[in-house]
Order: structure tokens, then sequence, then C-alpha cells
């Protein structure tokens, strides 16, 4: 899987809507070798969105009268994500849509962008 080909697919689906975990999954599904277990498939999409928040690519928040982002730093959502996704696996739970995190572009919210989080 070609990080730079997801990050551009999720900025392209920026210019249409906010995203959710479940879609980024979808894109792993597409991409992905035949008979992949769909567990494995969440922890990786969910190792991939982490990165792009560490990386600033798009902010991570949840719907209540409109998107509200999460107040934690990037490094903070990004491992709430991946602990959130692997608990979901550990339980073979199948992922709903707004479940774990919805996402947005980060020129929505360019005061919360730090840029790459060092070390990641």
């Amino acid at each position: 899987m070609n990080y730079d080909d997801l990050k551009e697919y999720v900025a392209a689906s920026f210019e249409y809507d906010w995203m959710t975990l479940l879609d980024i999954v979808g894109y792993f599904r597409e991409n992905a070798e035949d008979g992949i277990d769909i567990n494995d498939l969440l922890v990786r999409a969910a190792a991939a969105a982490a990165q792009l928040v560490r990386d600033g690519a798009m902010i991570p928040g949840g719907m209540r009268d409109g998107f509200q982002p999460w107040t934690s730093t990037p490094e903070e959502s990004a491992a709430r994500i991946e602990a959130e996704a692997a608990d979901m696996a550990a339980r073979n739970h199948r992922l709903n849509i707004g479940e774990i995190a919805w996402f947005t572009a980060p020129e929505d919210f360019p005061e919360l962008v730090q840029g790459p989080v060092q070390g990641s």
C-alpha cells in the first residue's frame, strides 16, 4: 500500500465531505490482496490514519452539531485511533460509520496543524 496514494485519496475525498475510518478501511479493502482478514484491514487502516494525523494531513474529531475536532495533540489522537482499532479488532467488532473518529481537511482547522510529529 502506497502512503502517498492514500494521502492523495484522502485529500481528494475532503473536497466533497468529511471522512470516517470506515472510508479508509474501504480504501485498504479495495487495494488489498484477496482473503485478507477484516480485523487486519482495520488495524492497518487505523495505523495509516494515525500517520496521516501525525503528519497533519487530516484532523480527527467527532460529530456533534457538525464536525468538532478533538482537543488532543496529533500524537495523542493517533495513539487513540490505533488503540481503539486494536481493541475493536481483538473483540472482532465490525466498524460502523463514525466509530473511532471522523476526519476533516487540515485547511478547515489550520490552527490545529502542527506538521509531522518528530520521530514518527
